[in-house]
């Protein structure tokens, strides 16, 4: 259920509807070494690690190593989604050949409140804008983690079936 209370995201219907005055306090930001232990608790999470290709618990020595790679590696691109200065999820970008395999997740607490549409419209126009070498976007999603689905089906990307999960493409070019 989409929560009203926060005037950015409400349903009816099935429909999403986002107040456009409320948009200045949802934001992406570049993730830093201070983002390590908010996202390795995300990653973790027993939601997260089901719908993740990788299914088994990450531990922390390993988190560490990883975060610490994708901040130095230029063809990664990790924020963490703002709302009111209260991070609510994450979104990555891994980026090969002019494709972005996008990574994104939810914090537990904000889930079903529209906020995977929000992350996938500004990583959109962040990569229109600032990722200029991005031409196509790309999503892989199990087909039981009907929550993503819905929100690259909303967010307006093609699926293509394939036999484990749905690949979700949006041309930027378009």
């Amino acid at each position: 259920m989409f929560l009203e209370y926060n005037n950015v995201v409400s349903a009816k219907k099935g429909c999403v509807f986002i107040d456009m005055a409320a948009l200045s306090d949802i934001y992406l930001q570049e993730a830093t070494e201070g983002d390590s232990r908010l996202l390795f608790e995300w990653v973790n999470d027993p939601v997260a690690r089901r719908n993740a290709f990788q299914t088994a618990y990450i531990p922390y020595e390993k988190h560490m190593e990883w975060f610490h790679n994708i901040l130095n590696n230029h063809a990664v691109k990790q924020y963490i989604l703002y709302y009111k200065e209260i991070p609510v999820g994450q979104v990555r970008l891994n980026i090969e050949d002019g494709i972005g395999l996008i990574d994104y997740s939810i914090a537990p607490d904000m889930r079903g409140q529209g906020f995977g549409v929000l992350a996938l419209n500004l990583i959109q126009e962040k990569a229109k804008k600032e990722i200029t070498e991005v031409i196509k976007l790309v999503g892989q999603v199990k087909y039981e983690n009907t929550a993503s689905i819905k929100v690259f089906e909303h967010c307006g990307y093609v699926p293509r079936k394939e036999k484990e999960y749905i690949v979700f493409t949006l041309d930027l070019r378009q």
